[in-house]
C-alpha cells in the first residue's frame, strides 16, 4: 500500500511535484533563510532540479521515498514540500516551506497529513524525524504533531548553510504507531 498522491486539506493541497514547480521550488530553496537548517547547500541555480523531480518519481514508484509539495489550493503554486522515507518498519518525515509562509500553521497541517498517513501503513510501526537544535520552528512543529523528542544525535549532521563541513547536533523525535494522538 502506498501514501495518496494528493492530500486535500482544510487549508492546504500536497500533491506530487511537477516539473513545472521547478521555478516555484527554485524560489524557496534558494533562499538562504529557509536553507538555513538543511542538509544540503542553497541552491544557486535550477541545474539538476527536473531530474531530482524526474529521481523522486522513480523512488515513488519504487515505494522508498514519497515527497509531495505544498500548495494553497487557489493557486496550485509549491511553497514547500514534504517527504515520507520508509526503510524497514519505520518512516522518516521531512519538511520545509517558503518563508512567506512561516508563522500560519502550515507546516504543522502538512506534517500531521504525512505522519498519520504514514502510520496507517501496515509496515510502518514509527514515524521520526530530526531536526537541527538550534531549528526552534521545527522543534514546534514535531511537537506540535504529537513527536516525542527521543535524544540528541550528537554532531550528527552537516548543516552546510550554518557550519560548512561542521557536524551539528540535532534532535531525534518519534512516535510510534500506538502513540498517535
Amino acid at each position: 500500500m502506498k501514501p495518496p498522491e494528493n492530500f486535500h486539506l482544510p487549508r492546504l493541497r500536497l500533491r506530487r511535484p511537477l516539473v513545472s514547480d521547478v521555478d516555484a521550488m527554485f524560489e524557496y530553496g534558494s533562499d538562504p533563510e529557509v536553507a538555513r537548517y538543511a542538509d544540503w547547500p542553497v541552491r544557486t541555480s535550477k541545474d539538476g532540479m527536473e531530474e531530482g523531480i524526474l529521481r523522486r518519481a522513480q523512488q515513488w514508484e519504487a515505494g522508498t521515498d514519497y515527497y509531495w509539495v505544498i500548495t494553497l489550493p487557489e493557486e496550485d503554486r509549491a511553497i514547500g514540500g514534504i517527504s515520507c522515507s520508509l526503510e524497514s518498519d519505520a518512516a522518516e518525515i521531512g519538511f520545509l516551506l517558503h518563508r512567506r509562509h512561516w508563522g500560519k500553521g502550515f507546516a504543522t497541517e502538512a506534517a500531521r497529513a504525512v505522519l498519520t498517513t504514514a502510520l496507517s501503513l501496515s509496515r510502518v510501526n514509527k514515524v521520526w524525524a530530526t531536526c537541527d537544535t538550534g531549528n526552534t520552528a521545527s522543534i514546534r512543529v514535531l511537537e506540535k504533531i504529537g513527536m516525542k523528542r527521543d535524544g540528541i544525535l550528537h554532531a550528527s549532521t552537516i548543516r552546510p548553510n550554518l557550519a560548512p563541513g561542521i557536524p551539528r547536533d540535532a534532535f531525534s523525535y518519534v512516535l510510534g504507531r500506538g502513540d498517535l494522538i
